[in-house]
């Protein structure tokens, strides 16, 4: 009976883990309930801290002036230490990685863009 309990509850836990691990909310819009298949990281260092980075999410939603940061459920933007955190991240959600470009503007600043594709 003890195996059945611990057997049980081992399942329970992956099952409940691979169901909260497939979130990835973009100001509240939860994109892998979303019919799309792509998205692009845009990854740029921070000014007051060089040991973050700011990055938004772009995945052919309407303009808009808020920026597009990945949150948790309770509205609170994801902080990345770097863009492997950030492309890590998106790994776990079941996105998968598929190009990189990198642009630099004219005031210097660098931003990495990462094309990401759902994993079906």
């Amino acid at each position: 009976m003890k195996k059945i309990k611990i057997l049980s509850f081992a399942i329970g836990m992956f099952l409940t883990g691979s169901v909260f691990g497939q979130h990835v909310l973009v100001n509240e819009v939860d994109i892998n309930n979303e019919d799309i298949q792509f998205c692009e990281l845009r990854v740029t260092g921070r000014l007051l801290n060089p040991t973050k980075v700011k990055v938004y999410v772009d995945y052919g939603q309407k303009w808009s002036m808020k920026r597009q940061n990945i949150m948790t459920e309770d509205k609170k933007v994801v902080s990345f230490n770097s863009s492997v955190d950030a492309l890590n991240f998106m790994d776990k959600n079941g996105w998968d990685y598929v190009e990189q470009t990198v642009t630099t503007s004219s005031d210097g600043e660098t931003t990495y863009k990462y094309l990401m594709r759902r994993v079906e």
